[in-house]
């Protein structure tokens, strides 16, 4: 009984315990080249890793993916 109550109160901890929500990445809009810069913090000054979303639909990323991000859209060529 003791076991119950004790896994009981420890599911009722979980919730506070869980990450707050990740902040929405920027769509991508269909007919553009999307490129997307990483960052360590928001000054944006060291640009740790990046992700490219090519007009023919190919990707590249390198690096990290941090919450400290710049995307940028450039429209594809018709």
């Amino acid at each position: 009984m003791i076991r119950r109550v004790a896994f009981v109160s420890a599911l009722a901890v979980v919730p506070l315990l869980t990450a707050a929500p990740a902040q929405a990445i920027p769509k991508c809009n269909a007919g553009y080249q999307c490129d997307r810069a990483y960052y360590t913090d928001n000054t944006h000054d060291v640009q740790v890793g990046g992700f490219t979303l090519f007009c023919d639909g190919s990707t590249i990323q390198w690096g990290e993916t941090t919450r400290f991000q710049v995307t940028t859209q450039a429209r594809c060529p018709d």
